[in-house]
């Protein structure tokens, strides 16, 4: 389980915070997957603020990249003002700003300027159009020009019971394994010493059977590595179209995209999600009343002046 949860927080994410979906619609993570952009949206709830929630993620995803909607109201506080508080505990943070098309160029160059000159971010301001079709590119090109993609072509969906394959051996036996990872071009699984499963160097296995979180296709596959971890075997494989060449049919390769990002949603929302719990729980057990105004009282005075908007932090 520890090393599961090693694999999901490993490899470079990209967090949009608050998104306004009416010009970001969220069907757009699923097209940056396929192309190789692991991408979530944090939305609001009333249970934690959203600048405790990028506390958390750039504490725990620290390959993480954070792109803030600041058109979205903040009660009680700005977005300048979190972004500075941000930047003061994590100097080296990736973060961008999401808005929507400004009136005139001034107003756009204005905002520019401060965030990226003033606050100091380092990912960019990028202007949404109200053509929600016009934004697609633009995201794209923002995430390609800030390396989100990380080191991996491909991004793996890390898999549990719900990813299994079958499929036919030399001797004409049926055999099922459980997927230990999937992508887009490859796949993994690991065989116990104990399992009557091995493989040939660069063996190819013809009409794989694959059940992906409830999507059935086949697909052949030949054997890229193998690597021993002590107690199993680790056998990588390539996907294989059905002309020879590396990789998944069309058809096959579009009903995976979704179910990939459904299995990568749920394995990385799970990880927040119970983050999110602990630290909700952690802030209900501080001290109140007295106790509470005490420590508030002896707080360094630069701590506390970070919650205090500036008049250029108003104009922004």
């Amino acid at each position: 389980m520890a090393s599961l949860l090693t694999e999901i927080i490993k490899g470079r994410k990209t967090f949009f915070i608050a998104p306004d979906k009416s010009l970001f619609p969220e069907t757009y993570l699923e097209d940056y997957l396929a192309l190789g952009y692991e991408s979530y949206f944090i939305n609001h709830d009333t249970k934690l603020p959203l600048s405790t929630k990028l506390e958390v993620i750039l504490s725990v995803f620290t390959d993480s990249i954070i792109f803030i909607n600041i058109d979205y109201p903040i009660q009680n506080d700005s977005w300048p003002a979190i972004i500075k508080r941000l930047l003061a505990k994590f100097p080296d943070a990736f973060i961008g700003v999401i808005y929507a098309k400004k009136q005139t160029l001034e107003e756009k160059d204005k905002l520019e300027k401060f965030y990226l000159f003033e606050l100091g971010i380092k990912c960019g301001c990028i202007q949404l159009e109200y053509q929600k079709r016009n934004n697609f590119s633009k995201l794209e090109k923002t995430l390609f020009a800030n390396q989100a993609m990380g080191r991996r072509k491909n991004v793996r969906a890390l898999c549990t019971n719900s990813c299994m394959m079958k499929y036919r051996d030399e001797f004409d036996v049926l055999k099922a394994c459980t997927l230990s990872d999937i992508s887009l071009s490859h796949f993994t699984i690991e065989v116990g010493s104990e399992q009557p499963i091995s493989f040939k160097d660069y063996e190819k296995i013809s009409s794989i059977q694959f059940f992906i979180k409830g999507l059935y296709f086949n697909s052949d596959a030949v054997l890229f590595t193998t690597r021993e971890t002590g107690t199993s075997k680790v056998y990588v494989f390539a996907f294989e179209k059905s002309n020879g060449q590396v990789g998944l049919d069309p058809l096959n390769r579009q009903l995976l995209i979704p179910k990939l990002y459904q299995i990568m949603e749920h394995n990385c929302m799970d990880v927040l999600d119970k983050l999110f719990q602990t630290t909700t729980q952690r802030l209900k057990e501080k001290p109140t009343g007295s106790a509470a105004n005490k420590q508030s009282d002896t707080q360094p005075q630069e701590e506390q002046s970070q919650h205090t908007k500036t008049d250029s932090e108003e104009q922004a």
